[in-house]
């Protein structure tokens, strides 16, 4: 076993305490769940693709647009600001 040695803030402790006497674990016990936990969520993270990441956060599909966009897009934003703010 490895031993940590480590200086924390006033807030954080106050967190471990209210774990602590919610859970009844001692520190080694709440360390341990929570590296894994991170361990877990980093791993997890890591073995999904942009695309994966996109599409989970809701962005992918999140709005319709003309299947030409990439070619006219110049004359889509403009006319799309025309009608925003006018002739100006």
């Amino acid at each position: 076993m490895s031993q940590i040695t480590t200086q924390i803030d006033r807030e954080t402790t106050d967190k471990l305490t209210y774990i602590q006497q919610q859970t009844n674990q001692e520190l080694p016990e709440i360390l341990r769940a929570a590296i894994n936990d991170y361990y877990q969520k980093l791993k997890l993270k890591k073995q999904k693709t942009p695309f994966q990441l996109l599409e989970e956060s809701g962005f992918i599909g999140c709005c319709s647009v003309e299947s030409d966009l990439s070619v006219n897009y110049k004359q889509v934003l403009a006319t799309e600001l025309e009608a925003k703010y006018g002739n100006r």
